[in-house]
């Protein structure tokens, strides 16, 4: 398999926006301890999926504080679907996809000129059967 290259990843949801060039995902699943007195051995279950992660880059004229694309971002209070993509050296696509809320985003900027942007996100599932997000890895 081909390794992965990040120079041609992307980042796509409403009112996530900038110059994006950095993301991470987090996928976990709540887990139950169901351990008795009789087990020899913890005993544990399974429970329901979630992501965190962030999405960032450099602060431009579209994700500044003042634009009107900035507090979309955190309007979808029932979530708003994101496109996490990593491309290999191939033709292959490599894309998470899933409904999140935005619920913190950090604006940077120093005397030197970097200036940068970071929205965090967490899953905001509906789904009550299946996968809350799909995940496809070619």
């Amino acid at each position: 398999m081909p390794a992965l290259n990040g120079n041609t990843g992307n980042v796509a949801s409403a009112g996530i926006v900038g110059t994006l060039n950095t993301w991470s995902a987090t996928i976990s699943r709540a887990m139950s301890d169901v351990t008795g007195f009789d087990n020899v051995g913890r005993n544990r279950l399974l429970g329901v999926w979630d992501m965190t992660g962030s999405a960032g880059g450099v602060l431009d004229s579209t994700s500044g504080f003042a634009s009107s694309n900035f507090p979309v971002a955190m309007t979808h209070s029932t979530g708003t679907t994101l496109t996490l993509t990593a491309r290999n050296n191939s033709s292959g696509t490599n894309t998470i996809v899933a409904n999140v809320v935005v619920d913190n985003i950090s604006a940077n900027v120093t005397k030197t000129g970097d200036s940068s942007i970071t929205f965090n996100f967490n899953l905001a599932a509906t789904a009550t059967t299946g996968s809350p997000f799909t995940i496809v890895w070619s």
